[in-house]
């Protein structure tokens, strides 16, 4: 078997890209601290490869949240000759700089990038080992207007390709299940005034508020939505089940309910050691991107094993016939490269506390 000159390297360098800063590094360090236990884990595991012990390096990339930094960054990966690279958060990012990997030949594992297009875009090296907006947007509907009885729907698009992406698969789920959806109120991501947006919210009597956003901007709109008198039920997708969402939030978040992708840690025993070692490393528990990182290195390495091969051109097709178990839950691919019978877990804010209410699987799409 030949091999070219990059994949006689020893460690295998990896790349990553994320926001490590602005507005949402919080995200974007949660996920490399996923990557980089992954790599831990995977470096000590005498894991060998066409006859060679394995090793990984990684190379990681701040792409800021900005779709010009994010090809720029995409663009350095691919030169500097990683085989293979895990990322953006933003989906603005991931779609952009998924050309970039894809004209490269690159394998791109996108770990929390939810929205539908990027799977869509036909490239044979994408992968996503994580739902999509689909697998939200259905399960709230359902929950809003079925278990909620929510007769009046408003909601809140900030315009980014997340919040659009999840708001019309939101809009069409529940007029699917019957729901009326009342209001639609526009803002952007660097917005801190919502009063406007809040008082025509009541304005239409909404009995409901779906906020497609991110938890960080989205904290400011349950505090303002509180205080401009809406008493009606809250709720959201990704970003916002964790401690961070509490610490803005205050008071005001509570009853709030929130959907994230996958299952709690604390479902699976591989889930509950992975905690452990996490706390072990950083002194802190994840926010929730972080296992979905962990299993996108493991989604490579599993690739690498079944190829038997640390070059892209053998290890990158072997991705779609991948099944493995990973902390989540099994990992396996769809046509389009994306989880299949993926799952969404409803949390919700009660006595200060994100409890988990219910996981509800979403078919395979």
């Amino acid at each position: 078997m030949t091999h070219i000159a990059w994949a006689q390297s020893n460690p295998i360098k990896i790349g990553f890209a994320a926001p490590l800063t602005g507005a949402s590094a919080n995200y974007g360090k949660d996920l490399e601290m996923g990557v980089r236990l992954a790599i831990d884990d995977v470096n000590t595991a005498k894991i060998t490869v066409d006859g060679k012990p394995l090793q990984l390096a990684l190379d990681s990339q701040d792409d800021a949240g900005d779709p010009k930094t994010a090809v720029q960054v995409a663009q350095r990966l691919v030169d500097s000759n990683v085989v293979a690279v895990i990322g953006h958060f933003n989906s603005g990012n991931t779609l952009v700089a998924s050309s970039v990997y894809n004209q490269a030949g690159t394998p791109f594992v996108v770990p929390a990038s939810s929205n539908p297009a990027i799977t869509k875009q036909g490239f044979k090296l994408l992968y996503r080992p994580y739902g999509t907006d689909n697998t939200v947007a259905q399960a709230a509907a359902q929950y809003a207007v079925q278990t909620l009885k929510a007769k009046r729907i408003a909601i809140v698009d900030d315009r980014t390709a997340y919040g659009s992406g999840i708001a019309d698969e939101f809009t069409a789920a529940v007029k699917a299940n019957g729901g009326q959806i009342v209001s639609r109120e526009f803002t952007n991501d660097q917005a801190t005034d919502f009063k406007a947006i809040v008082t025509n919210i009541v304005g239409e009597h909404a009995d409901l508020v779906f906020l497609a956003c991110l938890g960080s901007e989205g904290a400011l709109i349950v505090k303002q939505a509180r205080q401009l008198d809406f008493h009606g039920a809250l709720m959201a997708g990704g970003t916002f089940a964790n401690k961070g969402f509490i610490t803005r939030a205050g008071n005001a978040g509570e009853g709030m309910y929130a959907f994230e992708q996958g299952v709690t840690l604390a479902q699976y025993p591989q889930g509950a050691a992975f905690l452990k070692r996490f706390h072990a490393k950083y002194g802190t528990d994840p926010i929730g991107y972080a296992p979905f990182a962990y299993n996108s290195v493991w989604v490579i390495v599993n690739a690498m094993k079944a190829a038997n091969s640390t070059d892209p051109k053998q290890f990158g097709p072997a991705i779609s016939k991948l099944s493995f178990e990973g902390l989540l839950g099994a990992v396996e691919f769809n046509q389009f490269g994306d989880l299949k019978a993926p799952k969404t877990t409803l949390f919700k804010l009660d006595g200060g506390k994100w409890t988990p209410v219910k996981t509800i699987q979403v078919g395979a799409k």
